[in-house]
C-alpha cells in the first residue's frame, strides 16, 4: 500500500488536531496515513493522549518549519502531503490525490508535484486555483494571487509556482528541496524545484478546503545568483515572465500557460442534468434582461492585460442562456466580433454627455461613468426587455458551464440592484429595471455637471453611486457579498447547491 505522510507546521497540537482528524476520517485507507507535526509548543498530557489516540502521529518540538525538518519527521513513506492546520478533507481524498499524481506522470514526467490555492468558504465556487504572479511590489519582490479557478478541469494543469501550504509529491521531492534549501537558502521554492527538474501541477479537483488562509509571502529573486545556478533563463522562457525587467505575461498572471488562457473542461453529467432541470423551471419567469458590456482600447485599467480581458469576455459570450450586447471602439470591434456576434461600434455620443473634452488623466473615470448611458442606448436599440444589466467587460473570471441556467428573479426586481463589499457599492454589475434607465441617466448627467463645475473634474464612480444611493434609498437594493464581481453568482447555481463529482 502506498503510504502518505501528512506534514504540518502548527503552534501546538490543538491547532493541528482537527486537520488530522479530518484527514483520517475521510481517507479511503486510513491505515496508509501517518502524521508529522512541527510544533512550537510542547503538548500537555491531554494533548499527548489525544495524539496517541489519533494514531500514527509524531511531532518535533520546538519546531520551526516542516519543510526544513522533513528528514527528522520522515519514516520511509513513499509520498508526502505538506498541509496546513486549516485543511479539511473530502471523502476518499487520499485515493483521488494519488490518482491525480499518476495522471501527471502519464504525461511522460515522473518527477511531478501537485499544488495550488485550495478553496475557502468565502469563495464563490468550489475549485482549486493556480498560484499565479500578481505583480512586483515597490521593492521588486514578486507578489502572488489566485489565478484562474480550475473549475470542471479534466486533469491537473501545469504550474510555474508552488503553494507551500499545499504540496503533494513523492518523498524524494521534499527531501531534495530540504537539501537545496540548506545549500541555497535565498532561492525560492519554485526555482529550486525547477532547477532540480520537478514539474509542478495545479490539482484539478477540490479534494481539500481551507477554513482560513493568509496571503502568500512575497519573494525576492536574485537574478544574478539564480543565473549562476543556470536555470533562471529556462524558467523565464518556459513560463513567460522576466524578473529583472519585472514583466509578466497574461499566462503568468492567470497561472494558465496556454495561448488563449483556457484549458479543457468537462462538467459532470450530474451538473449538466441539474442545469437542464433549472432551465426548464426558469422558463416560467417573465423576467427577460439584456446584459450590456463594453471594451474600449483606451484607456485600459492597469490591473490586468488585454489578453486577460478577452479571455474573461469569452466566458461571458459562451453562456448560451445569456442575452449579451457588447460595445467596442474601432480597433476592437473586429476582435470582439470573432468571439461574440452581438457587437456594436461605440460612439462618443453613447456615453456621458460632456461639453468639453475629458483630459487623459480622467479618461478611465469617464468610461466608468458611462455605464448607465450605455444601458440607455441599449434600451433605445432593443426595446422589450424588463431589465438592462451592466456587466464589466472582465466580470466573469472563472469557468462556467456553457449551458448553465440563469434564474434572474433574485436580482431582477423593481429596484436597482447592486452588490456591496464591506459596505461599499460594487458597480461591476448593475441591474436596472427598464423604467429607471432614462431618469437615472438624466440625474447622473446633472450630478456630473455640478461636480465638474465645482471641482474641475469628474466624480469617482464609487462616490457617485454612494451619493445616488443616499439620495434615493428606496430606489436601490444592495446585497452584501464577500468580494467584487460576485452578484452574478446569485443568478447561477450556488456553490452549496451544485452537484460535484470529484472522481
Amino acid at each position: 500500500m502506498e503510504r502518505i505522510l501528512l506534514l504540518m507546521t502548527a503552534a501546538g497540537w490543538p491547532d493541528a488536531a482537527e486537520a488530522v482528524r479530518s484527514a483520517r476520517e475521510n481517507a479511503a485507507a486510513p491505515e496508509r496515513l501517518t502524521f508529522g507535526l512541527s510544533l512550537r509548543e510542547e503538548p500537555d498530557e491531554e494533548g499527548l493522549t489525544a495524539m496517541q489516540a489519533a494514531g500514527g502521529v509524531q511531532f518535533l518540538c520546538p519546531g520551526t518549519d516542516a519543510w526544513s525538518e522533513v528528514e527528522m519527521l520522515w519514516r520511509g513513506e513513499g509520498f508526502i502531503l505538506m498541509g496546513h492546520p486549516a485543511m479539511r478533507f473530502t471523502r476518499h481524498w487520499d485515493m483521488h490525490l494519488l490518482h491525480a499524481l499518476r495522471r501527471c506522470r502519464r504525461e511522460g514526467w515522473n518527477a511531478c508535484v501537485l499544488t495550488g490555492y485550495l478553496p475557502r468558504p468565502a469563495d464563490p465556487i468550489d475549485a482549486v486555483y493556480p498560484v499565479a504572479a500578481e505583480g512586483f511590489d515597490a521593492e521588486g519582490r514578486l507578489c502572488f494571487h489566485r489565478g484562474t479557478a480550475l473549475r470542471y478541469a479534466v486533469s491537473p494543469l501545469r504550474s510555474a509556482f508552488i503553494h507551500p501550504d499545499f504540496c503533494f509529491a513523492s518523498a524524494g521531492f521534499f527531501r531534495e528541496m530540504a537539501r537545496e534549501g540548506e545549500a541555497h537558502p535565498a532561492s525560492p521554492l519554485f526555482l529550486r524545484a525547477h532547477r532540480c527538474k520537478w514539474e509542478a501541477y495545479t490539482l484539478h479537483r477540490p479534494l481539500m478546503q481551507m477554513k482560513w488562509d493568509f496571503p502568500l509571502p512575497t519573494v525576492r529573486v536574485d537574478t544574478d545568483e539564480e543565473n549562476q545556478q543556470g536555470s533562471l533563463t529556462r524558467f523565464e522562457k518556459r513560463f513567460s515572465l522576466r524578473f529583472r525587467e519585472q514583466k509578466l505575461s497574461a499566462m503568468a498572471r492567470q497561472g494558465v500557460f496556454t495561448a488563449d488562457l483556457s484549458f479543457p473542461v468537462q462538467p459532470s453529467a450530474a451538473v449538466r442534468l441539474q442545469e437542464a432541470a433549472r432551465e426548464v423551471r426558469s422558463r416560467r419567469s417573465r423576467v427577460n434582461p439584456l446584459c450590456v458590456t463594453a471594451f474600449l482600447s483606451h484607456p485600459q485599467p492597469e490591473d490586468s492585460l488585454k489578453e486577460e480581458y478577452m479571455s474573461w469576455f469569452a466566458r461571458l459570450a459562451r453562456l448560451k442562456n445569456l442575452a449579451l450586447l457588447a460595445y467596442a471602439d474601432g480597433p476592437s470591434v473586429r476582435q470582439l466580433t470573432a468571439i461574440h456576434p452581438n457587437v456594436l461600434e461605440y460612439k462618443r455620443r453613447y456615453g456621458l454627455p460632456v461639453e468639453e473634452d475629458v483630459p487623459a488623466s480622467q479618461a478611465l473615470d469617464y468610461v466608468r461613468l458611462c455605464k448607465p448611458f450605455l444601458l440607455a442606448q441599449s434600451r433605445e436599440k432593443m426595446l422589450g426587455h424588463s431589465h438592462y444589466i451592466w456587466l464589466d467587460f472582465g466580470y466573469l473570471r472563472y469557468p462556467v458551464y456553457e449551458g448553465a441556467s440563469l434564474i434572474w428573479n433574485e436580482v431582477c426586481t423593481d429596484k436597482i440592484t447592486m452588490a456591496s463589499v464591506e459596505g461599499r457599492p460594487d458597480p461591476s454589475m448593475i441591474v436596472m429595471p427598464q423604467q429607471h434607465v432614462l431618469p437615472l441617466s438624466r440625474e447622473i448627467t446633472a450630478l456630473c455637471q455640478t461636480f465638474r463645475g465645482k471641482n474641475d473634474r469628474l466624480p469617482q464612480e464609487e462616490k457617485l453611486w454612494q451619493e445616488l444611493i443616499q439620495a434615493h434609498p428606496d430606489m436601490f437594493r444592495l446585497i452584501e457579498l464577500p468580494g467584487r464581481r460576485e452578484l452574478l453568482t446569485m443568478v447561477l447555481t450556488s456553490r452549496e447547491e451544485e452537484f460535484h463529482a470529484h472522481i
